[in-house]
């Protein structure tokens, strides 16, 4: 294998990113919108691998796809390293869970019906109710800039609550709306 790969990455940039998603892959759990502020950090702030727009429209394009914001990793790895950075982006981010749900499957099995466990368990919504809406807060900050993002936001958050409108849809008609507007 040479020491350059796609995108002039080479071993050491791949390393690099494989860690970096292993990190990722050993807080996923509970859903990958619990990820994007991790993410949002890691990949924007700390290391500088994306711009806040190619961030937001890869997180938005992932909705399109099974295991929304895990693709991200592999948009991510892609962008560093082609399709070795994409494949190695993607295992890393999945394996930690993966070993983790293993391991706690076989335990949970055990020990469900104990009532410290149930109690347990029944905190874990309202929790993850108050990540999903620091996330929405840390990554949708910065782009809403003005009226029309702002319009937008309101308007598919009341479509999907009320109206149960796919995603997609929404993805497509912001895109046409920013596509007009300008932005």
């Amino acid at each position: 294998m040479s020491r350059s790969l796609a995108f002039g990455i080479g071993l050491g940039g791949l390393a690099q990113l494989g860690w970096v998603f292993l990190k990722v892959g050993f807080v996923f759990f509970g859903g990958g919108f619990l990820l994007i502020p991790l993410l949002h950090r890691e990949l924007i702030q700390n290391l500088h691998w994306m711009s806040q727009k190619e961030f937001v429209d890869g997180v938005a394009l992932s909705q399109l796809t099974p295991g929304p914001v895990a693709i991200l990793a592999t948009f991510c790895g892609f962008q560093r390293g082609g399709a070795v950075g994409a494949v190695l982006a993607t295992v890393c981010v999945f394996a930690p869970a993966f070993a983790l749900m293993c391991f706690l499957t076989h335990v949970y099995g055990r020990v469900r019906d104990l009532a410290p466990v149930r109690s347990a368990m029944q905190v874990f919504p309202p929790a993850i109710i108050g990540l999903l809406l620091a996330a929405a807060l840390d990554v949708g900050r910065p782009i809403l800039t003005g009226p029309v993002p702002v319009i937008m936001g309101l308007v598919s958050l009341i479509a999907m609550m009320r109206f149960n409108v796919n995603p997609a849809l929404l993805i497509l008609g912001g895109a046409l709306v920013g596509l007009f507007a300008g932005r």
